[in-house]
């Protein structure tokens, strides 16, 4: 698969059998194509629904907001779209569920480092939490643990053994600070994922767990183990 970054979809070509594109650095290139997805991005919706005639703090186009949902004026919470990325429905329901919570007296705090992200393609791509390169930065030395979906049982019986699953996590004590995987049905692993990173594991933890076989689940554990250099299956 050829990723193209920066570039700029100009229109079809005249025998409509190719797509005319700017690249990054100006150029004009084709690609031929018998069928093109067009896909527009979102926005927040600060328009038209007289959010000008309040005096909210703004976070470039969203809505500033807390680790409560709290915004500049008190007594107005903002969640979902309008208050920034990540641009996820399970995110915005999370946040109105916390303020509720918070309008009724319960303490709730905000951290969107533990929302898995999920592309429903074919294979699909799942992260939650850093990925390396951001968690080196955080924490300077890491343990990374890839485990491929070509060595379990599961993938196996589906003939989906492309992918793998990779756990990071802090050298020094083994916090896990991101989990990704790519793969068919990898999106089932994401609440598996959330969870890890929601309650705090260590590549222990996770190592440790006892995964049903055969079940792709076994990957994350697999994962986990290479990186601490117990590898049974790779």
């Amino acid at each position: 698969v050829e990723v193209m970054t920066g570039a700029k979809a100009k229109g079809l070509s005249t025998k409509r059998d190719a797509l005319l594109v700017e690249t990054v650095d100006g150029k004009s290139t084709k690609i031929a194509a018998d069928k093109i997805l067009v896909t527009v991005g979102r926005k927040p919706l600060t328009e038209g629904w007289g959010l000008e005639q309040i005096d909210l703090d703004r976070a470039g186009k969203f809505i500033r907001i807390d680790d409560q949902c709290r915004t500049s004026m008190r007594g107005i919470y903002a969640i979902g779209d309008v208050t920034g990325e990540p641009m996820l429905a399970h995110r915005a329901m999370a946040q109105g569920e916390m303020v509720a919570e918070i309008v009724a007296g319960h303490k709730r705090s905000w951290d969107k480092r533990a929302i898995p992200a999920i592309c429903f393609t074919d294979p699909e791509l799942v992260t939650a939490g850093l990925t390396p390169e951001e968690a080196k930065v955080l924490a300077g030395e890491i343990k990374i643990g890839q485990f491929p979906f070509a060595a379990n049982g599961r993938a196996m019986t589906k003939q989906g053994e492309d992918g793998f699953v990779r756990v990071v996590a802090r050298a020094d004590n083994h916090l896990v600070l991101g989990i990704q995987a790519v793969g068919q049905g990898v999106s089932e692993l994401s609440a598996a994922f959330g969870l890890a990173l929601e309650m705090g594991a260590r590549l222990e933890d996770i190592a440790g767990t006892i995964h049903a076989h055969p079940t792709q689940g076994e990957g994350f554990q697999e994962a986990a183990l290479k990186a601490l250099g117990h590898a049974l299956h790779v």
